[in-house]
């Protein structure tokens, strides 16, 4: 059959079937980047972990507006890389499903010539490339503040600058948390058990009651679980519920060092 050649201002087809030789291996650069923003959240963790302790046991420079702008752009800085290493994840999904959509397409597809562009003229499918484009585009706002709420580095940071200003303060989204305050609308810190401030505090996720670890372990015998000492609390604890509360020891750090500057202001 005599090829019938193609009019190349109407008659070229929209899709055009990827040849072999274009197939382009991302998983290593993928992995570098990933790699590179991992590295620079520990950094950046890191960083604000030391400047949130030097801050808790110096009050005095909360007066500094420099300070909260620090924790401030530290915080942006976190969101942008949470952000960046969300997307690349998103792209890194798409091209692993575009490469596999790519390997099928191609046990079908026959390489695009002048003797078969025909085959193609009214194929309606999307190019890899767009379609990888309009999926991305796809991913919404509320993902990613879905992954902002559960990443407990990025809560802690903006909890924490919270905190640093309003160590007795409950947090915006617990103001009708009766769980973790007490009367006059401030947060306890102190341990229902020895009722001294926190130095080391656990929080149970079953009932999340906060607890001075070396008291509420004492509590724990023969690894059987134990009522919450909170009065009129139910919840059952074993050892395994009980996490470290970086949150109130700040609180308890930032409380104490103010307490402290001002006594010695008064004497």
């Amino acid at each position: 059959m005599e090829s019938v050649q193609p009019n190349f201002e109407s008659d070229l087809p929209t899709y055009f079937p990827l040849h072999l030789s274009l197939r382009v291996n991302t998983e290593f650069s993928a992995h570098q980047l990933l790699n590179q923003i991992d590295d620079r959240l520990v950094i950046l963790r890191k960083n604000t972990d030391g400047f949130l302790t030097y801050l808790s046991e110096n009050s005095h420079l909360l007066q500094d507006n420099r300070c909260n702008n620090y924790l401030s752009n530290q915080l942006q800085a976190l969101k942008k890389l949470l952000l960046s290493k969300y997307r690349l994840q998103a792209l890194q999904s798409l091209l692993k499903a575009a490469h596999r959509e790519f390997v099928e397409s191609r046990r079908q597809e026959l390489d695009l010539s002048l003797d078969n562009y025909y085959i193609y003229k009214d194929v309606t499918k999307q190019n890899f490339a767009d379609k990888i484009v309009d999926e991305l585009a796809q991913e919404d706002d509320t993902s990613y503040e879905s992954l902002l709420k559960g990443d407990s580095m990025y809560q802690f940071f903006k909890n924490a600058l919270f905190v640093v200003e309003n160590p007795e303060d409950p947090l915006p989204d617990e103001q009708n948390d009766d769980e973790v305050a007490v009367a006059g609308g401030k947060i306890s810190l102190k341990d229902p058990l020895s009722l001294n401030y926190f130095v080391e505090p656990v929080s149970s996720r079953k009932c999340h009651h906060i607890y001075e670890k070396k008291h509420i372990m004492r509590q724990f015998q023969d690894n059987l679980p134990i009522n919450c000492p909170v009065i009129g609390c139910t919840a059952k604890l074993q050892a395994a519920d009980l996490l470290d509360d970086k949150l109130m020891a700040l609180r308890v750090k930032v409380f104490l060092s103010r307490t402290k500057k001002q006594s010695l202001v008064r004497v």
